[in-house]
C-alpha cells in the first residue's frame, strides 16, 4: 500500500509503499530516517489520520479496518518535545 505523509513542521511530503503487517511505529522510524531528523533531538513523533493519533502498536491493516485507511490517503507526522521544565 502507498500512503503520503506531511511533516508538521516543514510541510515536506514524503510517499511511502508499506506492507499491511507493518507497524505505526516501524513507519515512524522509516520517516525520521528518510527526512534526515537527527534521532538524539529530544523529540517523539505520532502519525495522525483523519484528526486522530494512531496508537504506535497498530498495524496498516488495522487502520484500514478500524480508521478507513485508503491508498495513497495522506498521515501527517506530529512533533513532541521530551522532557523540559517549567520555569516559574
Amino acid at each position: 500500500m502507498r500512503i503520503s505523509v506531511e511533516d508538521s513542521r516543514t510541510g515536506r511530503i514524503i510517499k511511502l509503499d508499506v506492507k499491511n503487517h507493518h507497524q505505526i511505529e516501524r513507519i515512524i522510524d522509516i520517516i525520521v530516517k528518510h527526512m534526515g531528523i537527527i534521532s538524539t533531538e529530544q523529540r517523539s513523533y505520532t502519525l495522525v489520520l483523519n484528526n486522530q493519533e494512531l496508537p504506535n502498536k497498530i498495524t496498516i491493516e488495522d487502520i484500514i479496518h478500524k480508521y478507513g485507511l485508503k491508498e495513497d490517503q495522506k498521515l501527517i507526522l506530529w512533533t513532541r518535545v521530551i522532557g523540559g521544565f517549567l520555569k516559574e
